[in-house]
């Protein structure tokens, strides 16, 4: 049990809703945020899942476009669909905020008034591009050119391949996506947040956080040599509209702020319905924010985010969880290329945990560049899961093999170690873990009397990843009362005797269908259109 009770708001960053969601997102975002809150909550801590959709961005637009259909109609097609994809891998975040709403845009104009009145934010000269062939200014995806730093192609606001953060006037050979003609650079007036001021600060509290190390050197780099302000409106008739000052009046948030502020509308709702004051939630010092997304999202977050936290007062975030863009037998994941599985039609052949299992083990965090799924992959965790059932069902139904004796030496060390990877955000070093407690523990040997702590142990430290499967053996074991958590005092199997396990296992070989459809797919080469 934690010493002292934190309460977490794990934040996994929003998704645009101009699609379903691929395992690429699944497994790299939104998996990892809710093994994390699950861990939280099993040890004692209080934890929600905060998530939303990311209305205003032009890929819903152009996605709408394509369809010749209104663009809240896309958009709300894509929300059900992205819940459902979550559903269906048992994810449920506790708040999901659509930008569109209105109490998001009433909170993103009080982080904006706030940051204003605190002279954080200032009026500036800039330029936006803009297309003479249609009559109107870009924004985001409705630019395409080059980066300047890396010279991969990009949309107008941030190079997915470096990070950088784009201003219109360095993107080179713009382009509108929208009838394909060159764009050139208007003058306007817009609203910039001023970093340079505390940007010395910020370096400070970043350097002594527990953000991994690569993170760190990549925000030092931003903030000591590359960055002094950051555009906050800009042109783009669809999102947060800002009426002050009156040289900007019309204009709309980038969606790079606002989109990512769904966070704190998300705890402000919480805070509402557990009559609490967000001001004061926010300044508690047991308060923790962690925040989850892939690489693209990483400068907005680690920079944009977080000053927005440090210019108010608040604390910078507990941690950030970011990853390297998941591959595909060593491509990225593309819906374009249709190089992608999705979360809804995998699970109608692979069980749930058994993808929860595997999509966890290759979550490697950004810069390891090893998160690559593979066929051979899934099918080895799908045996895994089938050994972990095997040893399990061993001895149910059986009290007399089981005693109570307390963990070994081995055993703390490798319950030890999964926790500190699992408060580190690390899942798949904390899975490599709970793959040493099973090879370690008795009851995975035949012939032996076994622990009913080791049982109740290793099935907390499965139930995080694999939550229907734990919930299900250990009621089995323990009786439908028992909790999965780190306890103090040995566990004491159920009462009397039990029936022998009488449900079915859930993990299964792929099926052959699957594996052929796959490798056909992806392993093929493919003819030419």
């Amino acid at each position: 049990m934690s010493a002292k009770q934190q309460t977490y708001f794990a934040c996994s960053a929003p998704p645009c809703p101009n699609g379903k969601l691929h395992l690429g997102h699944i497994g790299g975002v939104y998996l990892l945020t809710d093994v994390f809150v699950r861990y939280q909550r099993m040890v004692g801590n209080t934890a929600y899942h905060v998530t939303g959709a990311d209305e205003h961005g032009t890929y819903t637009l152009l996605k709408a476009r394509k369809l010749g259909r209104p663009v809240d109609d896309v958009a709300q097609m894509h929300i059900d669909e992205i819940l459902h994809c979550l559903r269906v891998v048992d994810i449920e975040p506790d708040v999901f905020v659509r930008t569109s709403s209105e109490d998001h845009k009433e909170r993103s104009l009080a982080i904006y008034d706030q940051l204003r009145a605190s002279g954080n934010i200032e009026l500036r000269d800039g330029e936006q591009l803009y297309c003479e062939t249609c009559g109107e200014f870009a924004a985001d995806s409705l630019a395409i050119g080059r980066c300047p730093a890396c010279n991969a192609e990009t949309d107008s606001n941030l190079c997915e391949v470096c990070g950088l953060a784009l201003q219109h006037n360095l993107l080179h050979n713009p382009i509108h996506t929208a009838c394909g003609c060159s764009l050139i650079l208007r003058p306007i007036r817009q609203v910039h947040f001023n970093l340079k001021k505390f940007a010395p600060a910020l370096d400070d509290a970043i350097e002594t956080s527990r953000w991994p190390e690569t993170i760190k050197c990549k925000e030092h780099d931003w903030l000591r040599t590359k960055l002094r302000s950051l555009p906050m409106s800009r042109h783009f008739d669809r999102g947060v509209t800002l009426s002050s000052p009156p040289d900007v009046a019309g204009q709309t948030l980038l969606t790079w702020f606002e989109g990512l502020w769904c966070y704190e509308t998300g705890i402000e709702r919480i805070c509402k319905q557990n009559g609490a004051d967000l001001d004061g939630i926010m300044r508690e010092p047991d308060t923790k924010l962690v925040f989850f997304m892939g690489q693209d999202n990483r400068f907005y977050y680690t920079i944009g985010v977080t000053a927005g936290l440090f210019a108010r007062g608040y604390a910078i975030p507990d941690n950030h969880a970011i990853q390297d863009f998941y591959k595909l037998e060593s491509a990225k994941f593309s819906t374009g290329r249709d190089h992608a599985l999705w979360a809804d039609e995998v699970v109608a052949d692979i069980d749930t945990n058994v993808l929860r299992y595997y999509l966890a083990s290759i979550a490697k965090p950004f810069g390891r560049n090893d998160n690559n799924f593979l066929i051979e992959g899934l099918v080895q965790a799908a045996v895994r899961i089938d050994a972990f059932e095997t040893a399990l069902r061993r001895h149910a139904g059986y009290n007399e093999t089981l005693g109570v004796d307390k963990l070994t030496r081995e055993q703390n060390h490798n319950a030890k170690r999964y926790c500190e990877a699992m408060e580190d955000t690390r899942v798949w070093d904390a899975l490599n873990a709970l793959n040493a407690f099973f090879d370690a523990a008795s009851f995975s040997r035949t012939g032996t009397l076994v622990s009913a702590t080791e049982i109740s142990v290793f099935l907390s430290l499965l139930y995080p990843v694999t939550p229907t499967l734990a919930a299900r053996y250990g009621a089995c074991f323990f009786g439908t009362g028992w909790r999965p958590g780190f306890y103090d005092d040995p566990i004491q199997p159920s009462s009397g005797s039990r029936k022998p396990i009488d449900f079915a296992r859930f993990a299964h070989p792929v099926p052959a269908a699957f594996i052929a459809a796959y490798e056909k797919r992806f392993r093929q080469p493919q003819p030419e259109a």
